[in-house]
Parts: structure tokens; sequence; C-alpha cells
């Protein structure tokens, strides 16, 4: 079962290059797993034509569409390996065993909320706590915010925060902020910094109304945000491919790729979340487009060539 390319993850990167692919009339398999991290919210935001629609709304009109291309194949499979060899890539599933001479991944990355700590967080996420204040930040706009994290990041975050209220404060969850230039800049912009424990959060339906601290003082509250979700990859296909990587906003790792989001092997793409680890919709749209238009053009000049 040979194509010309596989793409491993159907997310708004993967779907996206999926339908660039297959308006280039090339042999694509899509596999995906249908498990996406944003499942999680409500609506998803800041993607002309589909603001506000559930992600699963906008995941199946995608999915319809790609059904009108017939050199894309849609897989409900899971790939468990990917290994390099002479005449491109073999992608394993827990089904089968495809090849092909590109490979795009675009696997995203989960969230581990649970691991943050807090009582009361993993109810309250996706529905009135959220990790992207452009994503959320409009609809939570002059509300009373929390912003969650640790001592360095969650006060930095707060800043961006402000943006959108003027009631930020931040809970560092038992940390203290060291950095006394940040919390004095942070008091004259009226931040202020909780720094005791967090015994629970306290919601209705998913509806954060406040937080409460480890000496039972209640902090009214009613909404929030998170500079770091704890996110994971959802493969370990790069790391396993020793792509290198570097360093980002808010100490955030990426894999390296150059302009057409190849990596230093050759064929071997990145996109979207498991590329950054936070993309976003339309930036993930974007560059699924992107690595499409690349590929196609690489093909081109190579058959130009034959």
């Amino acid at each position: 079962m040979v194509y010309e390319i596989i793409i491993i993850g159907g997310g708004p990167a993967g779907m996206s290059a999926a339908l660039v692919l297959g308006r280039s009339r090339i042999k694509t398999l899509l596999l995906n797993t249908e498990n996406p991290r944003n499942l999680v919210t409500i609506h998803s935001h800041g993607f002309l034509t589909q603001d506000g629609k559930h992600p699963s709304e906008i995941f199946k009109v995608a999915k319809e569409q790609l059904n009108k291309y017939p050199s894309v194949t849609y897989q409900k499979e899971k790939a468990i390996d990917v290994k390099r060899d002479n005449n491109g890539f073999t992608v394993k599933t827990e089904n089968n065993t495809f090849k092909a001479k590109r490979v795009v991944i675009a696997t995203g990355h989960k969230d581990n909320i649970g691991s943050i700590g807090i009582e009361g967080l993993i109810e309250v996420y996706g529905k009135s706590v959220y990790p992207c204040p452009f994503c959320d930040g409009f609809e939570m706009a002059d509300k009373k915010l929390a912003v969650f994290g640790d001592a360095v990041m969650a006060p930095m975050f707060s800043k961006t925060i402000s943006h959108w209220s003027n009631d930020v404060i931040v809970f560092t969850n038992g940390e203290k902020v060291e950095d006394k230039e940040l919390l004095s800049n942070l008091t004259k912009k009226g931040i202020q910094i909780v720094d005791k424990k967090i015994k629970k959060l306290i919601s209705i339906k998913g509806q954060l109304t406040g937080v409460e601290l480890i000496d039972d003082t209640i902090i009214e509250r009613e909404g929030g945000f998170l500079p770091d979700t704890k996110s994971t990859e959802n493969t370990d296909f790069a790391k396993k491919m020793n792509i290198l990587t570097e360093t980002g906003h808010f100490g955030m790792e990426f894999y390296k790729v150059d302009e057409n989001k190849e990596t230093e092997i050759k064929g071997f793409y990145i996109i979207g979340d498991a590329r950054t680890g936070w993309s976003g919709v339309a930036s993930s749209v974007a560059e699924g487009s992107e690595v499409a238009a690349a590929i196609t053009h690489q093909i081109i000049e190579e058959n130009w060539k034959l």
C-alpha cells in the first residue's frame, strides 16, 4: 500500500494539508485517531468563517469536503511507528503497513491538566478557564479573571491577559515570585499576586465562580487562563528521528524546520501543534496549506527532471 505522501494526524493542520494535496491530485493517505485536543472546548474562535463553531462541527465539514478528492484516502487508524528506509518511509498502524516517499507529522499535543495539581481545574478547563486569550479572550473580556501557573510564567502571562480585563489576579499556588521588578510593575498595573496554596476551584457546571485558598479564603473569579497546560506530544515519531529542536516563547520547545516545514531529514515534515506545542486553529490550517503547496512544488520539480 504505497502513497506519495502519508499525513499522520487529522486536526486542522493535517486536514488542511490533505485538502490542498487532494486538489493537486497527489496520492495521499491521511491517518487520524479522531481524538483532538480541542474537543474539551465548547467553541472554536479566530478562524474566519468558522468563528464560534464547535471543533467537532468544523472537523465534520472538513472530512466531508475531502471525500470529493479521489487521490486522498482517509482512514481512522492510529499510527504506531514511522521508520525511514531507502525509498522513503514505512508507517505502521495497529492494523496495516503503508509506504510513502514523504511523511507529514500533524499529530499535535495533548494537555495534562490533572498534572497541574489544582482540584477542580479539570471541571472548568475549556469552559471558563482557557490557555489562549486570542481564542477566548473576547468572551472573557472585562470579567474577574484568574491566571493560574508558576511564579515565573503566570506573572508574565498576566500582562497579556490584562489587555482583556482590568481585574486580573495571579495565583501561583504556593510559589513565591522572586522577580522584584516584575512584582512592582504588576502592582502598578493593578495586578495582584496571590501566592498561597489553592485548596480548590469552585464552579457551577464548568463556570468558575471562585478560588478557595488553603486558609479557606474564597476569592471570587468569573474565569481564567493557564499559561502552561503541561502538554506533551501525542506521538514520539519526531523524537525517534532525532529531529533538532529550539526554544521559543515562554520556554516552549519546538522542532526546527525550513520554510517548507521540512526537517533536516528529507521528506519528513512537521506542522501545527506537533511542531510548536501550540499553534491555534487558523495558524495550523495555514501551515497545512503551506506544506502541501511546498510538497506539490517539490514533486513537480522531481517529475520535470525525469
